[in-house]
């Protein structure tokens, strides 16, 4: 990664919610999710959370490089309904080696509907592909 990746950077992103961010929406292999109320799911705020991070990070990246979330601890606080706007908002507050720790914020038209940390780890693409291989193979053995 690059000198400039330092605290203070941030990335910000936006979204309309519709149906396919819902509860209901998250996977038809959990018929539970059918029942729910129709409203931005946890998983996705936390996704899209995730993308404001690594907004954030994109023109402090070198090529090659790649990042994965290690840590999450947000809170969701409020429902988002169909047709509101939700934007993520990522701002790096610590950068310790290629551990990056990000605070996020999630609002959508009426407010603030999540926030806390997230932590991403800056990685080597193509290493990190070939662990991925290595361990998909060592679990079928």
């Amino acid at each position: 990664m690059l000198d400039s990746m330092q605290p203070g950077i941030s990335g910000t992103l936006s979204v309309v919610v519709d149906e396919s961010l819902t509860v209901p929406g998250v996977s038809d292999k959990y018929p539970r999710f059918d029942a729910m109320p129709q409203v931005f799911a946890t998983g996705y705020m936390v996704a899209f959370a995730e993308c404001a991070a690594m907004e954030a990070m994109a023109p402090h990246m070198e090529d090659g490089e790649d990042s994965v979330g290690i840590e999450v601890n947000v809170t969701h606080s409020a429902p988002t309904a169909v047709g509101m706007t939700v934007t993520a908002f990522a701002e790096l507050v610590e950068a310790e080696g290629r551990i990056l720790t990000f605070r996020v914020e999630l609002h959508d038209d009426a407010g603030l509907i999540g926030a806390g940390l997230h932590k991403r780890a800056v990685i080597n693409r193509a290493k990190f592909d070939a662990g991925v291989e290595k361990r998909r193979e060592t679990s079928l053995q």
